[in-house]
């Protein structure tokens, strides 16, 4: 499934979550294992929402 520019997704993967942060996927993993970044466990990778994504950028100024 192709992601359309700009379409807002309910949960983001690690990876996805860096990009948009534009940080690595360890600072990443940093901010949820200190939680600072809410994330769920979902087989061997984690799921963040978009509203935690939301809350932690607007923490960040």
């Amino acid at each position: 499934m192709r992601e359309h520019v700009g379409e807002i997704k309910e949960t983001y993967t690690v990876q996805e979550v860096a990009r948009l942060l534009k940080c690595s996927d360890q600072t990443v993993r940093k901010f949820i294992k200190g939680h600072t970044l809410h994330g769920v466990k979902v087989g061997r990778g984690w799921r963040i929402s978009h509203d935690e994504v939301s809350r932690l950028t607007r923490l960040q100024g």
